[in-house]
């Protein structure tokens, strides 16, 4: 089959998206299929002149120079004669219009098969407040939560008020869309609501603020209408940031989780109510904490997991007996049956 692996991109996650497009075209020459990479940022091959996979430097990384939407790029690079072939999209994007449904769409309307959620379930799943809604829906509880729009006229004094007003802290301040922990911020005294609300907007006009719920933080990966194995995180900070994810020795890792085995059905149950009521397809991760009392809050869902070496997804998976490469011919096969 030939596949073509979408990587990098511009928004903040482009690290870990080219490393997650790494691991996933390596696993696709194991598997035997015929491999294209392209950063729909620059409308560059990932392939060296001997097929290697290359990381770009900062001479064509998006975020030092001024680019079009990823969107303008990856349509015209998909009528190249080099692309034409092509089977399927594994979309290995993270954050921005790669996980906002945009690139979706615009493979939908290409004709061309692609890897995980269609357009609508993910740009539901990159819209927090939308998301919660939809999990209260479904009877699946999730913190206490507030959204602040600041695209119109913006007080952060007031607004900042309003909030110490509404929730006890600590609080959580993160932006409405977008992923990785970015712009997240964990508020411990009221004079810093103001400048979490100004860190939060830097990434968007919309900001979510939301109850801090002390406990464990579990994940549940969902392939196929699937729940497999919590895994448990155990952050070395104070808090599951960008440095925890994705640093190793940051965080350990418990799969599968040590938690009573009816916590761990309910945790699934509750993350395939989430899954089926956002409409993900394919792979995707839930998040929850799990707290002292052992009532646990879904946090969100990730429709485009990770695929590094510390990525959860394939953590959860492979408790199950299912490697690396089975995972990626699974996230291919259900492409293709979606697709037809």
């Amino acid at each position: 089959m030939i596949v073509l692996v979408l990587a990098g991109g511009t928004s903040g996650e482009r690290e870990v998206s080219l490393t997650t497009g790494q691991a996933v075209v390596e696993s696709l020459r194991r598997l035997g299929h015929e491999v294209l990479a392209l950063d729909p940022a620059t409308g560059c091959s990932l392939l060296g002149s001997e097929g290697k996979y290359q990381i770009p430097g900062e001479a064509s990384d998006p975020a030092k120079t001024t680019v079009v939407a990823e969107s303008g790029i990856l349509s015209n690079s998909l009528t190249d004669a080099a692309y034409r072939d092509v089977e399927v999209v594994f979309i290995a994007l993270h954050g921005g219009e790669g996980e906002n449904g945009t690139i979706q769409n615009l493979l939908h309307l290409a004709g061309k098969k692609y890897t995980g959620s269609d357009m609508a379930a993910s740009a539901v799943a990159m819209d927090k407040s939308m998301s919660k809604r939809l999990m209260t829906s479904v009877k699946v509880t999730t913190p206490h939560w507030k959204l602040v729009d600041v695209s119109a006229a913006f007080d952060t004094a007031a607004v900042a008020e309003d909030i110490a007003t509404e929730f006890e802290l600590p609080l959580i301040v993160k932006p409405n869309e977008g992923g990785s922990t970015l712009g997240l911020t964990k508020v411990t005294a009221c004079e810093e609501i103001a400048p979490a609300l100004e860190k939060a907007v830097e990434l968007g006009d919309k900001v979510l603020v939301e109850q801090f719920v002390a406990g464990r933080e579990m994940t549940v990966a969902v392939l196929n209408g699937r729940p497999y194995s919590v895994v448990e995180i155990i952050p070395t900070n104070s808090l599951y940031d960008y440095e925890a994810k994705y640093t190793k020795g940051k965080s350990e890792y418990v799969a599968p989780a040590k938690i009573d085995d009816k916590i761990a059905e309910d945790l699934k149950v509750a993350a395939l109510r989430v899954y089926e009521v956002i409409g993900a397809s394919g792979l995707a991760r839930i998040d929850f904490i799990l707290a002292p009392d052992s009532r646990f809050y879904c946090l969100e869902l990730n429709s485009l997991p990770g695929m590094t070496d510390l990525s959860l997804a394939p953590m959860s998976l492979k408790c199950e007996g299912i490697d690396f490469d089975r995972l990626v011919t699974l996230i291919l096969e259900s492409a293709v049956k979606r697709n037809d």
